[in-house]
This record gives C-alpha cells, sequence and structure tokens, in this order.
C-alpha cells in the first residue's frame, strides 16, 4: 500500500508549450490522484532549469522531462523513470527534431540555414536546442557561433517557436514533431504554410519520473496506474493525447525495434535471398558434401587424436629454441615492415602526398606486396637465396609492408583537421606539422597495428618453416613426415603458448597506450 503519511505531491512539467493542450497531463493527474488516494498538485514550469532544480532540491516529486533534461536532472540519482508515453498513432516512443521554415522561403536543406534567423529553444531541450546544434554540424553550421547567423533568437517553447516562424519574425526553427503535430491537429497552424527543411533521427521519448526518495511501495503504485491509465481514460501527455505509457525498459526494446524495423526493407531481404543464392552456388561449384565430409572427418579425427596423445615432450628443448627461432623470424619481419611502411604510409595517404602520381604509384606497390602471399614468396626467396631464417624475414616483412601501409595512410587520412590547421595558421613547415599534428593522432593506433601484425607474423612464421624458411615450422613438418604424432601434439602445445603469451604481452602493451 502507498505511504499513509504522505497527502500531498507536486508534479511539475518542462515548457515544452504554451499551452497545457500541448502538455496535457491533467486527466492522468485527477486520475492518479483517484487513483492513490494522494492529491497531486500540477504546476507548469517557466523553463527547463526550475523543472530539474525542483525535481532535484525535493521541492517536487513526480515531474516531465525531455530527454536530454532528464539525464542532466539524473546525473546525482536522485530521480528515476516511471514512463514513457506513444504517442497517438506512433508506432515507437519516439520523435524527431524538425528544421520548420515558411513554405514560401527559399531553403531547401539544412545547410542553407546559415547567415539565416533562427529561433532555437532553451539549452535543455533536446528537440530545441541540443539535436539540432548536432544536426547542424554535421553540415558545417555552428549554433555556438552567432557570425554564422543573422539573428539567433531564443524561444521559451516550440509553439512560440512555431509562431515566429509563421509570423515571418526568424527564417526558420527546429521544432518537436510532436508539437508541430499537435499545432496542425487543433488547427493553430495549417500544414500548407510551412515546410520541413529537415529531420532528425528519431530521439527516445522524454520520462515521466519521480523522487527516488519516495516509499518504494508509493512509487510502484503511481507506475502501476500510470501504465494501466489507458485502459480506464483518454490519456494525455506530451504533444496532446497519447496511445499509452510504457515501463521505460520496454520504451527501450521499442525504440531500438523502431531504429531497427526500417532496415529490413526489400533491399535487405533480396541481397540475403542473391548472398544465399551465391553461396549455394559455390558449395555445388565445388562439389562439397557437408554431410560425408563430416562423417568422414569424425572418424578421422578420432583417430589423429588418439595418435597424437599424450604429448612427447622429450626433444621439448629443441621444440623451445626453434620456437624462439621462429619468434626471432616474426619480429625481425615486423621490423623490416615497419621500417618500409612508415614512409610508403605517408605517401599513400591523400591528405599527406607530395602529389596524386606520388600516390597512384605507392598505391600500387602496397597492394602488390599485399596480393602475393608470403608463403609463394618465400618459396621464390628459398630458391634464390637459400634455406635458413633470411628468406622467412624478407617475406614476412615485404608481405606485411602491403599490410601495415594500407593502415598507415588509412589512419592519417583520418585524422582531425583543427591541430593541423591550428598549427598551419602559425607558419609551421609540412614537416613540423606531419610530426606535432599528425603523429601524435595516430600513435595509438600505429602501435595497435604494429602488435596485430607481430601477432600475425609469429604465426605465419611458423608456416614459413615448412618451406625450409627455419623454426617451429620445419620442426612441425618433420615430425609430420616421420608420423611422430606425439611430437606433432607437443609443438602445436608449445606454439600455442607462445602465441597466448604474446597476446598477453600485446594487450598490456595496448592498455598503456590507449
Amino acid at each position: 500500500m502507498p505511504n499513509q503519511s504522505v497527502k500531498h505531491l507536486k508534479m511539475v512539467i518542462a515548457p515544452a508549450s504554451n499551452h497545457t493542450e500541448g502538455v496535457d497531463f491533467k486527466g492522468l493527474v485527477r486520475f492518479l490522484t483517484d487513483s492513490i488516494g494522494i492529491r497531486i498538485e500540477l504546476i507548469y514550469c517557466e523553463n527547463y532549469g526550475d523543472t530539474i532544480a525542483a525535481l532535484k532540491n525535493g521541492d517536487a516529486e513526480i515531474g516531465w522531462l525531455g530527454h536530454y533534461a532528464y539525464l542532466e536532472a539524473a546525473k546525482d540519482g536522485d530521480i528515476e523513470p516511471i514512463a514513457v508515453s506513444v504517442s497517438k498513432g506512433a508506432e515507437s516512443p519516439s520523435y524527431q527534431s524538425l528544421f520548420i521554415a515558411r513554405a514560401d522561403s527559399s531553403f531547401t536543406e539544412l545547410k542553407d540555414v546559415k547567415n539565416s534567423r533562427i529561433a532555437i529553444g532553451d539549452q535543455y531541450s533536446t528537440s530545441g536546442y541540443i539535436v539540432p546544434k548536432s544536426e547542424l554540424e554535421k553540415v558545417g553550421v555552428h549554433l555556438d557561433h552567432a557570425n554564422e547567423f543573422s539573428q539567433i533568437v531564443r524561444a521559451h517553447d516550440h509553439d512560440e517557436a512555431i509562431q515566429m516562424v509563421w509570423k515571418g519574425e526568424v527564417d526558420v526553427a527546429p521544432v518537436s514533431s510532436l508539437n508541430f503535430k499537435e499545432n496542425i491537429e487543433s488547427q493553430s497552424i495549417s500544414e500548407d504554410e510551412f515546410k520541413v527543411i529537415h529531420a532528425s533521427p528519431d530521439i527516445p521519448g522524454g520520462p515521466l519520473v519521480c523522487a527516488k526518495s519516495l516509499s518504494p511501495d508509493l512509487k510502484k503504485s503511481i507506475k502501476k496506474h500510470i501504465l494501466e491509465a489507458h485502459h480506464h481514460i483518454q490519456v494525455g501527455g506530451y504533444g496532446g493525447q497519447v496511445e499509452k505509457y510504457l515501463d521505460p525498459s520496454e520504451s527501450r526494446r521499442e525504440y531500438l525495434e523502431s531504429r531497427l524495423r526500417p532496415q529490413w526493407g526489400w533491399k535487405v531481404y533480396s541481397s540475403l535471398l542473391a548472398f544465399c543464392a551465391l553461396i549455394a552456388l559455390i558449395v555445388r561449384d565445388l562439389e562439397i558434401d557437408f554431410i560425408d565430409a563430416l562423417g568422414n572427418a569424425s572418424s578421422y579425427l578420432l583417430d589423429i587424436l588418439n595418435r597424437m596423445l599424450p604429448p612427447d615432450f622429450s626433444r621439448g628443448w629443441e621444440f623451445l629454441l626453434a620456437m624462439v627461432e621462429t619468434i626471432e623470424i616474426a619480429v625481425l619481419g615486423t621490423l623490416l615492415a615497419i621500417s618500409l611502411s612508415i614512409p610508403l604510409g605517408f605517401l599513400s595517404a591523400r591528405n599527406v602526398s607530395p602529389n596524386r602520381g606520388i600516390y597512384l604509384m605507392v598505391r600500387i606497390i602496397v597492394v602488390f606486396f599485399r596480393a602475393i602471399p608470403e608463403f609463394i614468396m618465400a618459396m621464390i626467396l628459398v630458391i634464390a637465396i637459400g634455406f635458413g631464417a633470411l628468406p622467412g624475414v624478407i617475406a614476412l616483412g615485404l608481405h606485411t609492408m602491403g599490410f601495415l601501409a594500407k593502415f598507415y595512410g588509412e589512419a592519417i587520412e583520418h585524422v582531425r583537421r583543427a591541430p593541423i590547421e591550428a598549427l598551419e595558421s602559425t607558419g609551421a613547415s609540412k614537416t613540423q606539422t606531419i610530426m606535432f599534428a599528425i603523429v601524435p593522432q595516430i600513435i595509438p593506433s600505429f602501435v595497435a597495428n604494429n602488435l596485430y601484425i607481430l601477432d600475425r607474423n609469429v604465426r605465419m612464421a611458423t608456416m614459413l618453416g615448412i618451406v625450409g624458411a627455419g623454426g617451429i615450422g620445419y620442426e612441425l613438418q618433420s615430425s609430420f613426415r616421420m608420423f611422430r604424432y606425439h611430437e606433432v601434439s607437443a609443438v602445436i602445445i608449445i606454439i600455442f603458448g607462445a602465441i597466448f603469451a604474446i597476446d598477453l604481452l600485446s594487450s598490456y602493451i595496448r592498455s598503456k597506450i590507449t
């Protein structure tokens, strides 16, 4: 049962609309008052800051906030969400920020708003300020730079912003799709007089919240009756009439589903069908019989496993020395790859390469060495140089140089421009700009990519031993040829241990860098 000692509760409403029909909580409050037996006083606040303060300071126990305002209010953990509304006719608890202009204006897309007169909402308004600011930045317009607009006007709420556009006091305004729809349905405005020049991605609905200080029974009762209200009354809320209220966890699920649902259109289904057909054709062309293969494999696999157990470590010291040689080959091959990749990486980055001719030439070199497997290179080099570690080092270095140069080039192409422009504005040379603006940004990816290549090269150095490039691969091949399967299992265990140790070392180094 609710706490009978509580006789009066206050519910504060954020100023999303300048008329109560736009944030219509009167019917819900009356229903709650009758259901829980506690009088609830409804208070419409002047701004979002007052709404947040009232909830955080204990001046109100229940409230409605926009999505961003809720996140701000919940930072100290004083409030918790209890329900989120689904608008009338909507499929999910979400809405959008719409950039609207007069129908007779010349605006056609978002970037046109630069140098215009714009009305924006409260700093805590999700669809009136926070999301519009982010959307404008995507097209290179900054809402916090006054010089990018002829005038920036603060609107008290979405309805006032809509009226400013209609009266011609401003050219454009970002407003909530719920308020825009409510104004049209209430005939406060005519849809024909406006045009939407941009709609944001879906925004999660703002929640009804309550103070955590309320007793658990009272919170449970309030939440229960809000979630069941649509069975008893015509429910209202933000944007006017609403379909129902959902539990916040269910609201999150429906919101995520609404974002994913549009992705599963006919194009996706057609692509999946075409992909399955392609796989079926490949399997048919290769004459693969999975059932027969699995049946034979299981019997042969059990036989080979029985032959390999238990592992024979009688030559363990020789295997360890061979493993060390393999790691040495991998380390030298990686160092060779890094040495070659650093200059090639810079020359293959569009934003750094001196000219397009050099860029294309380096790209061709990088692709060529990446296309030739190190196994093939090692076989050629063994014939040219002879057996030993050197063919393996060169083969690994040249092949993985192709990968590293590609990684470096892409990392350099995606660095932030701001540090580069800042140095260029001071008269820094090209070399200084690279050293102090680009290199610091790519260091984390540089280290991560090098460690990945080292890990890969240790594994590939094992395989190169099979063609005579030395290391543990040679011992593995010899054991297989002599049918000494107990030794094969011992070699595999040593390889696994070495790779695992290198992986742990790589993870430790990455944790210190990032």
